[in-house]
């Protein structure tokens, strides 16, 4: 076989029945996948774009936010509240981060896939966390026993997520309603807070410590978008239309990328 032959043949695209195991996530995905060893795959360029654009303007976001608050100097603001705001944009940052270095190499080799996929996972347990414990500072601002009750816990529940993330089998495809149940109850532990919060202030003065319309709505968001993955709507409904564009897996990035410019 030529050069030239051997060449375009690894720029064919693939098909589901054609690539590794390793790189069998999706049924209903049946065209446009790389051939094993390229550095990317066509079929999730908007996955990858999405969340670089994401990392690099909270990135830049959280640096303003810090010189902004640094040059005011505003009375009543302490340093406490540019901590717990800026662990939550660093959060969403490595999130960001770590699932473009999965998309970027998912296709590289089985390990580096193995590897990426668990900085992925990992990288959703952490942007819980840090919405979890930024939004505690601020709903219980004047009660530090509660924050604390509610960090350790909050932080607790994140580890014993993350530890289960690195199992081998978590990765599989079949655990994937495992995955969305996992972090539904990560995501609601982050309600017990609110919650007592709301028995404790009320809504109204609520809303104004933690800004409860922006969580509910990012939970929302969020919520919304690891449904869809996990039902693998809508290329479930129409398997092959949505094979580089529109599936479930493109609209959950959106959906994340979306709720955290929303908070």
């Amino acid at each position: 076989m030529t050069a030239k032959a051997l060449g375009s043949r690894k720029a064919r695209l693939l098909t589901w029945k054609e690539i590794e195991p390793w790189q069998r996530d999706n049924e209903f995905i049946l065209t446009g996948y790389r051939h094993a060893s390229s550095s990317f795959s066509r079929s999730i360029k908007t996955n990858i774009w999405s969340h670089l654009i994401g990392a690099a303007q909270f990135l830049v976001g959280l640096v303003n936010f810090i010189r902004l608050r640094s040059f005011a100097g505003e009375a009543g603001s302490r340093s406490s509240d540019i901590v717990a705001v800026s662990v939550y944009h660093l959060c969403v940052v490595v999130c960001f981060v770590l699932s473009t270095i999965f998309h970027t190499f998912a296709d590289h080799s089985a390990g580096m896939h193995r590897f990426g996929n668990e900085l992925d996972h990992l990288g959703i347990v952490l942007v819980m966390w840090g919405t979890g414990v930024s939004g505690v500072h601020f709903a219980f601002y004047c009660q530090p026993g509660l924050q604390m009750l509610y960090h350790v816990a909050l932080t607790a529940t994140a580890i014993g997520c993350g530890v289960f993330t690195m199992r081998p089998k978590f990765r599989q495809p079949t655990y994937r309603t495992m995955r969305f149940l996992m972090y539904c109850f990560l995501g609601s532990s982050l309600f017990a807070p609110v919650l007592h919060g709301w028995s404790r202030f009320g809504l109204a003065a609520l809303d104004d410590m933690m800004g409860l319309k922006s969580f509910l709505g990012l939970a929302l968001i969020n919520f919304s978008g690891a449904a869809l993955y996990a039902a693998r709507i809508p290329e479930r409904w129409f398997p092959g239309t949505f094979d580089l564009l529109g599936q479930s897996h493109n609209l959950m990035h959106i959906l994340v990328f979306t709720g955290a410019l929303a908070s």
